[in-house]
């Protein structure tokens, strides 16, 4: 009986040992390829092999910061004490929660920093700093003025930027690199100062001088043909109302860029020409009026001269012998200034008469010696047209018009019209 319970004791050990072997073989079998004898134990007797030990990291492979954080603090002005409104051509100081952790894994990262106002990059403003307390990245506000790429292109960001805080005088500021989407956190904001304070000193002495020009226009003969005769006031003169117009658009429209812009450059080649258009065909109008009135006076002068000679030379004829060479020559002297003398009042006869009496702004700078004249009415339509054009771009593009060579052409053609027709006209 023992004997018996002891080899049913062996059959049971070699099953077991055999399920053993089998689902050893089933389990390696069905791990993924490289780890089938990843964990093996080493053959009895070995050592296992020593693993290689993972080095520390080093300083300079330490993980990137990705982006730069907004702290919502941004001023002009270095400290507290000296905080005040920004304006154009401040120092801005933008605050950042981890300015220094980011410039330590991006040591050349705070020149590729642009800043972003009201959603617009403004190019061409680079940062500097940071400050001793590594919070603030300074940025100054300048308009850029050379004819660099860039430089254009900061122009027409500021321009739209200013014609937004016209409306709304606030500043919103964030920052981006390289054209990426502007960094985390609170959106920056600080106020405006569109106008500097003097700007109302440059307003009232614009109005102060156009008061004066209108009040000189009334009482005086600044913007008349020619001077009063007796005491009567000439009439309106189209090409120098004309100049008055293109003075004052330009001075208010220049005043205007430089108290908004603080440009003292805005003049463009096209406004030069137009305004020497205009001075051109005021001094020919005055020439072509100077003429004509001299033309009045040589014949006012030789109808006098002769109207004088005339007695003497009858006084001269009785005492002269009858029939003598010297009665003969006086004789016929009388009769050729007398002929001359009803030639020349002929003439003056047919001129109009010297005083043109205003009969107001407008029929004075439309007529002519024939009545109201398509000439003149076209050059005052394109004045205005060309006037209002300029002040639209003055505004909505802060900068004067460059007029194209056909417009300025249109305009000389106007203006040489105007011209041409004055010199056909009778003198006033």
């Amino acid at each position: 009986m023992k004997a018996k319970c002891t080899k049913s004791s062996h059959t049971d050990e070699s099953v077991g040992a055999y399920l053993c072997r089998v689902a050893m073989v089933i389990f390696v079998v069905c791990l993924p390829p490289g780890h089938a004898f990843a964990q093996t134990s080493p053959p009895p007797g070995q050592t296992p092999p020593a693993q290689t030990a993972t080095p520390p990291p080093s300083p300079t492979s330490q993980p990137r910061t990705p982006n730069l954080v907004l702290s919502g603090e941004a001023h002009c002005g270095s400290d507290d004490a000296s905080r005040h409104q920004c304006h154009l051509g401040d120092h801005l100081y933008v605050g950042f929660q981890n300015l220094k952790a980011w410039m330590d894994s991006n040591p050349d990262g705070v020149s590729d920093i642009a800043l972003v106002l009201n959603g617009q990059v403004i190019r061409g403003i680079p940062s500097s700093g940071p400050d001793d307390t590594y919070k603030y990245l300074k940025f100054d506000l300048v308009r850029l003025e050379d004819e660099q790429e860039a430089s254009k292109q900061n122009r027409l960001e500021w321009n739209t930027l200013m014609s937004d805080l016209r409306g709304d005088k606030v500043l919103h500021i964030r920052v981006a690199t390289k054209g990426n989407p502007p960094f985390w956190g609170p959106e920056e904001t600080v106020a405006f100062q569109v106008l500097p304070r003097y700007s109302w000193a440059v307003l009232i002495l614009l109005l102060v001088l156009l008061v004066c020009f209108i009040v000189l226009a009334k009482r005086s003969d600044i913007l008349r043909d020619s001077p009063s005769v007796n005491g009567v006031k000439q009439s309106y003169s189209l090409a120098r109302c004309q100049m008055a117009w293109w003075f004052f658009l330009v001075a208010a429209s220049y005043c205007y860029l430089w108290t908004m812009l603080n440009n003292r450059d805005s003049l463009t080649q096209g406004v030069l020409i137009l305004t020497g258009v205009s001075a051109g065909t005021g001094l020919a109008a005055a020439v072509i009026d100077a003429n004509k009135r001299q033309q009045r006076d040589q014949l006012e002068q030789e109808k006098n001269q002769l109207t004088a000679s005339l007695p003497s030379l009858s006084s001269e004829f009785s005492a002269a012998a009858p029939g003598s060479a010297a009665a003969a020559q006086l004789a016929a002297e009388q009769q050729q200034k007398r002929a001359r003398l009803i030639e020349v009042t002929s003439n003056l006869a047919a001129l109009p008469s010297p005083v043109a009496k205003s009969e107001g702004f407008f029929p004075d700078i439309l007529r002519d010696e024939t009545g109201i004249s398509f000439h003149r009415f076209q050059m005052m339509a394109w004045t205005i047209i060309l006037g209002i054009v300029f002040v639209a771009s003055v505004w909505s593009n802060f900068t004067m018009p460059d007029f194209s060579a056909t417009l300025l052409g249109l305009m000389g053609i106007s203006s040489g019209t105007y011209v041409g027709f004055k010199m056909s006209d009778s003198p006033k």
